[in-house]
């Protein structure tokens, strides 16, 4: 026979505590092995690109370059994304989620580039960033 205190019985009486949180908001993308050698005629490796996000809302990643790369493009991670021969900028990524990932990016160039090329990623969260 087990005996259990009357006080023990009815020990939940409605009350709760709530707890809540806020994180920042961290939205980044990086290299992690920039290449060795000058861009060139064809296909060249850019390295492993890390994307971390943790927006809700998700975020998009946009690669600077110089306007005027005609039917230039770029592979991240098997995804063919045409460059602005126009811009100075394309978005590569566009992602409604948090993410983390990493991918290989790669440059394709159907044309010698006129001088040295500058190139740079820029992550940044959509929705509200805390």
């Amino acid at each position: 026979m087990l005996l259990v205190p009357a006080a023990s019985a009815s020990a939940y009486d409605g009350a709760s505590i709530a707890v809540t949180g806020r994180v920042p908001t961290v939205c980044q993308v990086s290299i992690s092995a920039p290449p060795a050698h000058a861009i060139q005629t064809g296909a060249n490796d850019l390295g492993m690109m890390r994307e971390l996000c943790n927006s809700l809302a998700g975020y998009k990643i946009t690669l600077n370059h110089p306007a005027g790369l005609v039917d230039a493009w770029v592979d991240v991670g098997g995804v063919r994304v045409p460059l602005s021969p126009t811009q100075t900028h394309t978005v590569i990524v566009d992602n409604r989620t948090p993410a983390y990932r990493e991918r290989q990016l790669r440059l394709v160039l159907n044309q010698a580039p006129a001088v040295d090329m500058d190139f740079s990623l820029e992550a940044e969260p959509k929705g509200a960033v805390f």
